[in-house]
C-alpha cells in the first residue's frame, strides 16, 4: 500500500531534520577517518611500521580510551584529588594554543619522574641524529615507550651522548632539557658524575616543564618530534591511569611512569617515600589536542585515572558523571577491589624474599 504523497514529504522532511541536527554521540577524532597505517607513515613518506618490521608493526597500534563509567562515586573522589598538593600534581592545557585550561599550585614541583623520562631520552636522541632512526633504534625506541622497557632505555640514553657511554648519555639528556628551556628537572636515568667529582640524581620532572615538553613535541619544536609524537600514541601502559576513564572514541597517546621505593633525592624531592603512579598523556577531543600530566604518589592508579577523568568533564566537556541509581554501591565494591591488590602488589615489591 502506498502512502500519500504529502504523508511521504512530510516523513522525508522528518529524516532529514534528524540527520542534520540529531547530536552524534561522542567525538571527532579527526575530520577523516585516518588508518593506523596512515598515522604511522611520517610526512617524508617513511611508513614506521613496515621501516621497523614485524615487532614495531604489532606494537604500532593507537591507543583509545577505555570507556569505563565516570559516576558519582569517582566525582566524590575526585573533588578530594584535587585538592592534595601534598602528593599529587597536574596541569592540563590546550596544545595548540598553549593556554593553561588547568594546573595544581603545586605543578612547579619537583617528583619523581620514573618511566615518564623516557620521552626526555627518546627526544635527546632523535634531535641529535636530526629526525632519523636506524632500524635497530626505532625498535628499541618502540620498546622503551610502548611497553616501557628499562633495557632500551638505558642503551638509547647511552647512544645519545657523544662516546657511548652513561654519564655521556647523562649530559646530553641534561643539555637537550636545558636548551629547551625546561629549567626545573633533570630527566636522565641515573645519578650523573659531574666533572668535580659531585652525583647528582635524575628522574626529577615536575609538570609545569612537561606540559611545555608536550606542546614542543607537537608544534616540532626539535628534530624528529614527529616519530615521538606517533609511536606515543601507541603507549599501552595506561590502562589503569589515565585511559580508564577516558571516552572509548578519544585516541590516547603518552607515557606512563610507575616506582615504589626509597628517595635517593632528599634534597629535591619533598617526599619522604616514593610511590609514583603517574601518567603524561595527549587527547584528541573533538578535533583538538590537549596535553595532560598528571604526577602522584599515593601509591594507587585508580587516583591518577579519577583525577584525569574528572579534570576531562570538567574542563574538555567530555561525557558528564553517570548518575545511575546502583552506580555507588557497584563503584564502591570495584574500587575496594582494585587498592586491595595494589595494596597486595605493593607488599610484594618491598618484601625481602631473601630472608626465606
Amino acid at each position: 500500500m502506498r502512502l500519500p504523497e504529502a504523508k511521504s514529504v512530510t516523513i522525508f522532511c522528518v529524516f532529514l531534520l534528524a540527520v542534520l541536527f540529531f547530536p552524534v554521540a561522542g567525538h571527532c577524532i579527526h575530520e577523516k577517518p585516518v588508518s593506523d597505517e596512515d598515522f604511522f607513515t611520517l610526512e617524508n613518506g617513511l611508513n614506521l611500521r613496515d621501516f621497523g618490521g614485524s615487532e614495531v608493526r604489532n606494537l604500532l597500534i593507537r591507543q583509545h580510551g577505555q570507556g569505563n563509567r565516570f559516576g558519582k562515586t569517582q566525582q566524590k573522589i575526585y573533588q578530594r584529588l584535587k585538592k592534595d598538593e601534598q602528593q599529587i600534581q597536574w596541569t592540563l592545557s590546550d596544545l595548540q594554543s598553549g593556554e593553561v585550561l588547568s594546573r595544581s599550585e603545586n605543578a612547579d614541583e619537583v617528583f619523581f619522574g620514573a618511566s615518564a623520562s623516557k620521552i626526555f631520552v627518546a627526544a635527546t636522541l632523535l634531535n641529535k641524529q636530526h629526525g632519523k632512526l636506524r632500524k635497530d633504534q626505532l625498535r628499541l625506541m618502540t620498546r622503551m615507550i610502548v611497553r616501557s622497557n628499562n633495557q632500551a632505555w638505558k642503551e638509547l640514553q647511552r647512544q645519545a651522548g657523544v662516546d657511548g657511554t652513561d654519564d655521556s648519555g647523562r649530559e646530553a639528556v641534561d643539555r637537550f632539557a636545558r636548551e629547551m628551556g625546561y629549567n626545573n628537572l633533570r630527566c636522565f636515568q641515573g645519578w650523573l658524575k659531574k666533572k668535580d667529582g659531585t652525583k647528582i640524581h635524575g628522574n626529577e620532572l615536575n609538570c609545569t616543564d612537561v606540559d611545555k615538553f608536550l606542546y614542543d613535541t607537537y608544534h616540532r619544536k626539535y628534530e624528529g618530534a614527529e616519530i615521538l609524537w606517533k609511536i606515543m600514541h601507541a603507549t599501552r601502559t595506561g590502562k589503569k591511569k589515565i585511559n580508564k576513564y577516558t571516552p572509548k572514541d578519544i585516541y590516547i597517546a603518552g607515557k606512563t611512569g610507575t616506582y615504589q621505593g626509597p628517595n635517593e633525592s632528599p634534597e629535591t624531592i619533598q617526599l619522604k617515600t616514593l610511590k609514583a603512579r603517574n601518567h603524561v598523556v595527549m587527547l584528541n577531543v573533538n578535533g583538538r589536542y590537549y596535553g595532560l600530566s598528571i604526577f602522584c604518589n599515593t601509591g594507587r592508579n585508580e587516583d591518577v585515572a579519577i583525577l584525569g577523568g574528572g579534570l576531562m568533564r570538567e574542563f574538555l566537556d567530555v561525557n558528564k558523571p553517570n548518575s545511575s541509581l546502583f552506580e555507588d554501591k557497584n563503584d564502591w565494591i570495584n574500587l575496594a577491589g582494585e587498592r586491595l591488590q595494589e595494596r597486595l602488589l605493593s607488599s610484594l615489591e618491598s618484601f625481602n624474599f631473601n630472608n626465606f
